[in-house]
Order: C-alpha cells, then structure tokens, then sequence
C-alpha cells in the first residue's frame, strides 16, 4: 500500500484510512464546498458516508 493525502485521490477511486488488510475499503466522492472537505463512502455499505480533510493520510494501491 501506498500513503498519499486525500486531496490526491481521484473520484471513485478505492482507499484505506488504515494500513491494514482488514481496514474497511472507501469509495471517494464529491469535494462538498460549503465544509471544504471531501465525501467518501464504504464500499460494503453506501449509506454510510463521512467527510474528510483533503491533508488527511490515506492508503491506495492495493488488492482486496
């Protein structure tokens, strides 16, 4: 896995918040401009959903 910040990661592309093969898997979304932050939901469940830094640290590039 690879740490970059969220601002890097492309719409609709997979993350992890932990560097962990067991860390729930995230879908990024929208940049949401009213909180300037960006919105990400879980894979397994698409109802839930929360919003982000675009500083904070997640984790790309890997196989699930």
């Amino acid at each position: 896995m690879r740490q970059i910040e969220m601002r890097r990661v492309k719409r609709g592309e997979f993350f992890r918040l932990a560097n962990s093969e067991s860390a729930p898997v995230w879908v990024r979304d929208d940049y949401n401009r009213s909180s300037k932050k960006f919105e990400a939901y879980k894979y397994d469940n698409v109802n839930y959903w929360s919003e982000f830094k675009g500083s904070r640290l997640v984790y790309v590039d890997f196989v699930f």
